[in-house]
């Protein structure tokens, strides 16, 4: 699964959300220099290790195909679940540059009611499946000034069915390219434009972005990547953050759907487009300690399989009805003393 949160378009100016500052001293007078990033005051620390797990309860679904050796068929799934797992740590930095490499491991299962050898052939291939994304990128964040700051992410995935034992790489990479441009407004307003050509949404496409992070104020502030993601920010204290908004996501998954009618096409893909409609609170456990929980209603917009991986003719058309969902999550922040020292302290609102 390639799997675009809110790191679906820009994702890393999530995981560079301070901003970087130096500090000169001249005949006992101290001077600041306050970089340029996409980050503001009031939103939280910036993560390093995040664990996650989402389920989604039982909804229908549907398919269509055009060909008759696959036909139609119906269902419904009893559980979905998501499990993740990612990693991000500087390897630069400095005031002005950073440089971050970032890890990420995401499974994705259906679980099908009343399944059996005469259910619908992807249905029974789908059962139970492990569908997996390894990824790894880099990140590369350079302030011009105080005012100018651009970002550079590369980023590639291994998505499908695969196992240790059967993996073929050139069968189920995929890359990302991220290219991004963004003004510091002030300590509380960044605004950026960016592009992405990967595999957003399924398909390998230009994908365009813009950067809105914005604190009005001690309590509210909002977090956007338009049109892939928007918070509003609710400050209830330094412990503790609520969220309301949406987000899209998508992905795709090479697959070989062996012991079915499917394995006649080889290789197919696997892809789909959904939104979320979310609520979400983010409270600190003990400093570098933190956890989520996030619900709300997701929503497919497609959900397609296609004979060859990248193809743009269909073989199957899913329809899966829309669902409620429930996420939480545990993760590791920069610890409180690392931001402080050395941090400036900027006006107040």
């Amino acid at each position: 699964m390639k799997k675009i949160s809110t790191n679906i378009l820009l994702l890393t100016l999530l995981l560079i959300t301070w901003h970087a500052t130096a500090q000169t001293t001249e005949h006992h007078q101290v001077d600041t220099v306050t970089y340029a990033g996409p980050g503001v005051e009031g939103q939280p620390r910036p993560r390093g290790i995040v664990i996650k797990y989402e389920r989604l309860p039982g909804f229908d679904i549907e398919s269509e195909s055009d060909d008759p050796r696959i036909g139609n068929g119906e269902g419904r799934v009893r559980r979905h679940n998501k499990f993740s797992a990612s990693v991000g740590a500087p390897l630069i930095n400095r005031p002005q540059t950073k440089l971050i490499i970032g890890f990420n491991y995401e499974l994705e299962e259906f679980n099908f009611e009343d399944i059996s050898e005469t259910s619908y052939s992807l249905y029974r291939y789908l059962e139970d499946k492990n569908l997996k994304s390894v990824g790894l990128q880099l990140a590369y964040q350079h302030s011009i000034d105080s005012r100018k700051f651009y970002l550079i992410r590369a980023k590639g995935e291994l998505n499908g069915d695969y196992t240790r034992d059967d993996i073929n790489i050139s069968d189920y990479f995929k890359g990302t390219i991220d290219l991004a441009y963004g003004w510091s407004l002030s300590p509380y307003y960044s605004i950026g434009v960016g592009v992405e050509y990967g595999w957003v949404f399924g398909r390998q496409r230009i994908y365009p972005g813009i950067l809105y992070n914005r604190t009005f104020n001690d309590k509210w502030g909002v977090e956007a990547i338009f049109p892939a993601a928007v918070r509003v920010r609710r400050n209830v204290d330094e412990k503790t953050y609520l969220y309301a908004g949406y987000r899209l996501e998508g992905g795709s998954y090479d697959i070989f759907a062996d012991a079915t009618e499917l394995q006649q096409f080889g290789e197919i893909e696997l892809r789909r487009t959904d939104i979320k409609g979310l609520l979400r609170m983010e409270r600190e456990i003990y400093d570098f300690v933190w956890f989520a929980v996030e619900g709300g209603f997701r929503q497919y917009y497609r959900h397609r399989v296609f004979e060859e991986p990248g193809d743009k003719d269909e073989l199957i058309k899913n329809d899966l009805a829309g669902a409620g969902y429930i996420g939480v999550e545990l993760y590791l922040v920069a610890p409180r003393k690392w931001m402080e020292k050395g941090q400036v302290r900027k006006r107040p609102f």
